[in-house]
């Protein structure tokens, strides 16, 4: 067995349901034999019957040699995952059991797992007021994510996982939020937090954080027109007014209390310390994400391996194609992912290479932009 063949692999639910073995990306099959491997790893290592794996894939109007199909595809998922193994026995990944099969995988080899570990992990450092702690462990389980998750399964388990897997990245997704306003990052979360009010519109709770972003950015009458626009929306489609949280965010904002005033940003010196200037600004330049960002998986997956946890030296990423395959929107989307690994700002800068009715930037305008910022 050569040492490929003797590395676990590691799978991805929170996308396209994939398989790593040793870097190398394996072919898991149809879309109803990924939807199985599904079934079985959202199980976390407890047996799924025959029966239940035939509802996961087909629901109600299963084939008639549903059973069948089934074995099959579980032969082919152990070939794929367990090339060394030589019997249904010995297989070191989809196991048979009484009336049924399980998958026997490490938590930490399912992105899916790693995501709740990193979130659970995060909510305690918060709670023991680890802040900054919080919010790079929050910040790097949404780093799991790349687009919707079991992407193409079919399947009434898949349809219900998707829904519930969504719901649990967005609370995810406010909490880190919240914890980056504690920390005063209140400018840098402006753009997520336009982008998702604008994809969930009747979530108070975003809506919350973007006019307490807003406001504490100097930006009152924006912060106010949020409110406005989000009890427009809750009246006209819900018929309710907003709730008592957003109602007296909006009273405080409209009477500038001081205490909606930001906190100390996170390596703001103490004004006693000797020395110690006031708050540097932190650019914050990126243009909103895309609410719903699908494909280049592999380019995002790379970028992203590249991309240093630590202070290390950052790498130069070039991201080229044709014009008008999506290398801003790519790259846009990246910045957004990784913007919480480099918090003294981001720089973006348009340099109007492909504008049909202007000059490009010259490279001494372009330099001054960024230097100025």
């Amino acid at each position: 067995m050569n040492a490929a063949r003797g590395e676990s692999p590691h799978f991805a639910l929170l996308g396209r349901v994939r398989a790593w073995r040793g870097g190398t990306e394996l072919d898991l099959g149809s879309p109803q034999q990924r939807a199985v491997l599904a079934a079985l790893l959202l199980r976390r290592g407890r047996p799924v019957t025959v029966a239940e794996l035939v509802d996961a894939v087909w629901g109600d109007g299963p084939p008639a040699a549903a059973v069948s199909v089934l074995r099959t595809y579980v032969s082919r998922l152990r070939k794929v995952l367990s090339p060394g193994a030589r019997a249904a026995a010995t297989s070191q990944v989809v196991v048979s059991v009484a009336d049924g099969y399980l998958a026997r995988v490490p938590e930490g080899a399912v992105d899916r797992y790693v995501f709740e570990r990193r979130v659970d992990e995060a909510r305690r450092l918060r709670t023991a007021g680890e802040v900054p702690a919080a919010a790079r462990l929050l910040h790097a389980a949404l780093d799991a994510w790349e687009g919707t998750p079991l992407a193409g399964l079919p399947g009434p388990l898949a349809e219900g996982e998707r829904s519930r897997l969504a719901e649990e990245r967005l609370s995810v997704q406010e909490s880190a939020l919240e914890v980056d306003l504690e920390l005063g990052r209140h400018s840098e979360v402006i753009p997520a937090l336009l982008a998702l009010t604008g994809e969930h519109p009747l979530r108070e709770k975003l809506c919350r954080l973007l006019m307490l972003a807003l406001y504490r950015s100097g930006r009152q009458a924006e912060a106010l027109a949020a409110y406005r626009g989000t009890r427009r929306t809750l009246v006209a489609e819900l018929g309710v007014e907003p709730g008592a949280a957003l109602r007296e965010l909006h009273g405080r904002i409209l009477a500038a209390d001081s205490s909606l005033d930001p906190p100390a940003p996170e390596r703001e010196r103490s004004p006693r310390e000797p020395g110690a200037a006031g708050p540097v600004a932190r650019p914050a330049q990126l243009p909103a994400d895309l609410p719903s960002f699908v494909g280049r998986a592999d380019e995002l997956r790379q970028v992203l391996d590249l991309a240093p946890e630590a202070a290390a030296p950052p790498p130069v990423t070039v991201i080229g194609g044709m014009a008008g395959v999506g290398k801003t929107s790519l790259a846009v989307h990246l910045g957004h992912r990784l913007a919480h690994r480099y918090p003294d700002g981001q720089l973006h800068l348009d340099l109007r290479g492909f504008g049909p009715d202007s000059a490009p930037v010259p490279p001494a305008e372009a330099l001054r932009t960024l230097l100025d910022a």
